[in-house]
């Protein structure tokens, strides 16, 4: 008889125990959207560099010439001169591997629409020339209204999205202070990289690293 109620006793924990498993438990996390990039690249495939402000006049152009062990990036200029390694680490070329964007304003802009960006008049303009000798061109627009972004245009396409402030303003600084070796700089933008599956504005699916300042 003790046995008898020992086993009884056995199958109420066990059906007890298998309530608590499935119920108790708690519920695994719903993984988000992947993530979106304007564009998508390796940093590995850039040999040139162009990054333009033209509602400034100015611009500067970087060429990538590789020697063994020694940095491969240089300024685009007669001597060639070298880039200064702290500003530029593997920062530069990763962030123009392709920006995450914040926000797909539209798939193909209209006239109208790009001018409303600032678009049709850029306030940078960026040419990649990859190892393949294909050559990308990106314009960037305004800032949006809450100055937290900027519109971009993806490349061979009218679609537009927005990318971070942060990400302009580093590109930006290698043209208003452009990272000579010993040059004197009034700010530092640190950048910090994270490996992420996305698609690109485009719908394409992409594994990439991106970057935040």
């Amino acid at each position: 008889m003790r046995v008898k109620y020992i086993l009884i006793l056995l199958a109420v924990l066990l059906v007890l125990g298998g309530v608590y498993y499935f119920v108790g438990r708690p519920a695994q996390p719903k993984s988000g959207p992947a993530k979106v990039y304007v564009w998508n690249i390796q940093d590995s495939d850039l040999t040139h560099i162009v990054i333009s402000l033209p509602r400034e006049g100015k611009s500067e152009a970087f060429v990538k010439i590789s020697n063994g062990d020694q940095f491969p990036w240089f300024f685009d200029d007669a001597q060639q001169s070298a880039v200064d390694t702290a500003r530029w680490g593997g920062g530069i070329p990763l962030i123009l591997s392709g920006p995450g964007a914040d926000r797909i304003i539209t798939e193909s802009a209209t006239d109208e629409q790009l001018h409303i960006y600032g678009l049709d008049n850029p306030k940078m303009e960026i040419t990649l020339t990859l190892t393949s000798k294909e050559v990308m061109k990106i314009d960037v627009g305004n800032n949006t209204p809450n100055g937290n972004n900027y519109y971009v245009k993806a490349p061979d396409s009218n679609a537009v999205a927005t990318v971070d402030s942060g990400w302009y303003t580093v590109l930006e600084n290698l043209v208003n202070q452009p990272p000579y070796v010993n040059a004197v700089t009034t700010s530092t933008t640190a950048i910090s990289t994270t490996t992420t599956t996305s698609t690109t504005a485009a719908g394409v699916p992409a594994t990439t690293t991106s970057t935040s300042p």
